[in-house]
């Protein structure tokens, strides 16, 4: 009797501690808005549009700063 009467309360606190994470909702969540993707072909490196923007010698004082901060 006292085996049954111990499963008992086990089973009780796992059925409450299983329903005490159900929380209500009040319906289904709004769906994402659709986001405009473009195609890009297998391997393509997306870009940004501000890096289309600089000009070698800005890439190259960039790539220059980097080089002496390295050494």
């Amino acid at each position: 009797m006292k085996r049954f009467s111990v499963a008992l309360a086990l089973m009780v606190l796992v059925s409450v501690s299983a329903s005490a994470g159900e929380i209500p909702t009040m319906g289904a969540p709004q769906p994402p808005p659709q986001q405009t993707t473009t195609t890009m072909n297998p391997g393509e490196i997306p870009s940004v549009p501000a890096a289309e923007q600089l000009s070698d010698a800005a890439l190259s004082a960039i790539l220059t700063a980097l080089g002496l901060a390295l050494i």
